[in-house]
């Protein structure tokens, strides 16, 4: 297919219907990649279509997906803001700086803080808006970019045993090996992926049976960082 391309700063009314082009800011590059997307500018409705981002000469194109989509993609409009959706599975290593633990057994709330990993599975919907802003120099542009996902995590950490948390029934003070899984919901602003997560924790060692938190709900603070 030959399609013409719009780069920086200027806009091409795309031949056939078949392809727009936009030039990205470095904002967005990491995540904007090659791949399908649904795409629409206003009033346009969205259709899913290839996206091609040549990052090195600042260019996207897209493409139909079909030889009869083509005559259905509307003309590119200058000027006018771009909207990219995706939507898929995706995979975040996550960690959670802050764990609320509820009372339990007489022992008060408390708000742990240490070591753990988990690996996030979540179906996930990114959304990227090239803007437009119309100034004295002429128009300028820029990619925003938002993401949220929800799914489900497991992984491993540790967590304080000691008397007051087996209610008294070990005087040892250790930090025990726990296997963590929960659910959690992650928003993502460009390179930040924070949200919230509930989980439950199983202690492996041999005081499983007396720790008082074991398999008890928590709520978590979530810091994420893809991995696709």
């Amino acid at each position: 297919m030959n399609c013409p391309f719009i780069k920086t700063g200027v806009g091409i009314l795309a031949g056939a219907c078949l392809m727009s082009c936009a030039a990205l800011k470095e904002t967005a590059r990491y995540e904007f990649v090659d791949d399908e997307y649904w795409y629409k500018q206003r009033p346009n409705t969205y259709q899913k279509v290839y996206v091609d981002a040549d990052l090195e000469d600042d260019v996207i194109d897209i493409y139909a997906l079909s030889s009869e989509q083509e005559a259905e993609l509307p003309k590119y409009i200058e000027n006018k803001d771009q909207y990219f959706i995706m939507k898929d599975l995706h995979l975040n290593v996550l960690t959670i700086p802050f764990k609320l633990r509820p009372s339990v057994a007489g022992f008060p709330s408390q708000l742990n803080s240490n070591f753990n990993g988990e690996i996030f599975l979540g179906y996930r919907i990114d959304k990227f808006r090239r803007h437009f802003k119309n100034t004295p120099a002429g128009y300028k542009d820029e990619m925003l970019h938002w993401g949220v996902s929800g799914g489900v995590f497991g992984g491993i950490g540790s967590s304080v045993i000691a008397p007051w948390t087996t209610s008294y029934q070990t005087m040892d003070e250790y930090n025990g090996l726990v296997i963590s899984r929960g659910v959690g919901v992650l928003g993502a602003i460009n390179r930040l992926n924070v949200g919230f997560a509930i989980g439950w924790d199983y202690l492996t060692d041999r005081d499983k049976d007396i720790w008082i938190h074991q398999n008890k709900i928590w709520y978590g603070l979530a810091l994420g960082l893809n991995l696709n």
